[in-house]
């Protein structure tokens, strides 16, 4: 069951806070976020969550739910620095 009052949820992306509407989003919806609040990424780039010292692919279509102040990295498609 949906809850009734999402609560905003702050996430870091490249290192810079992102607000979210609530934590249940996409990974389309976080890079889109993080543009529109001057995080300098494009909206094909890629979404990794950050886990220690492991990243996780986070696909455009994929939900997924966040948590406050959880990282991820966006990084452009010919960037191989995260292997």
């Amino acid at each position: 069951m949906p809850e009734q009052n999402p609560k905003p949820v702050t996430i870091k992306v490249n290192e810079k806070p992102v607000k979210l509407p609530d934590d249940e989003t996409t990974g389309k919806r976080i890079k889109q976020a993080a543009i529109d609040q001057g995080v300098a990424i494009k909206i094909d780039f890629n979404l990794f969550k950050i886990e220690g010292n492991k990243q996780h692919p986070v696909a455009d279509a994929q939900g997924i739910e966040v948590h406050e102040n959880e990282p991820f990295r966006a990084v452009a498609p010919d960037d191989n620095s995260w292997r």
